[in-house]
């Protein structure tokens, strides 16, 4: 088909239908590229996140008994329950009471109330030690252990964003995290670290759900 346009006009447009068909592509490249960059960013944190482990626990719980984490030998999955405030330590109770409810029976998964007293000074840790003997309750005093160093590495592993929060863990046995929260008890949260529990006793080796 000949165009009736004049010579200048019909090549401008044709210029004009050009430069768009090229910018077009540049911006689907654009998107293209964009796409497989947060493709691979993903991929990225998430070998982050599955290389990152807990940082060493050798500590006494308040029953007296040594606790070492991580513990790859027995197997257990862990669910950790961090405080580093004073005032988390309600918080930090709470989540313990329901995740005690509902796990204590189960000898696959150990869980844990960790709150971090780093930089409390010496002369104020047996006060702190025996308020905590005297409101932890006799049965759970083998799941409180109170840890005294590495709280940058546990700030950073858990995000830390508010001192009053607790934080919460659910890590393999070898201590490499799959799920985390920090925050006051919500059924929504709660809900989601049971499936990350599940998830993990699935995946044990050996594992038996629960009846």
């Amino acid at each position: 088909m000949v165009s009736d346009w004049p010579g200048h006009l019909f090549e401008r447009g044709c210029r004009l239908i050009l430069c768009r068909a090229y910018i077009d592509l540049i911006a689907r490249g654009d998107q293209m590229i964009e796409c497989i960059r947060n493709s691979l960013l993903l991929l990225l944190f998430a070998s982050i996140a599955s290389a990152q482990t807990i940082p060493p626990v050798k500590a006494t719980s308040l029953a007296g008994s040594e606790v070492e984490l991580p513990a790859p030998s027995n197997g257990q999955i862990l669910i950790l329950i961090l405080g580093f405030s004073h005032k988390s330590a309600n918080v930090v109770e709470n989540w313990g009471k329901h995740i005690s409810a509902d796990f204590s029976s189960d000898s696959r998964l150990n869980y844990y109330e960790m709150p971090n007293l780093e930089g409390v000074p010496g002369f104020v840790k047996p006060m702190i030690l025996k308020g905590m003997h005297k409101n932890v309750r006799a049965a759970e005093q083998p799941h409180f252990v109170p840890i005294y160093n590495h709280k940058p590495e546990w700030k950073t592993l858990v995000h830390f964003a508010a001192s009053d929060d607790a934080y919460l863990i659910v890590a393999t046995a070898d201590g490499h995290p799959t799920w985390q929260a920090h925050g006051y008890y919500s059924e929504t949260i709660y809900t989601e670290l049971k499936k990350a529990v599940s998830t993990l006793l699935e995946k044990s080796p050996g594992a038996v759900p629960k009846p």
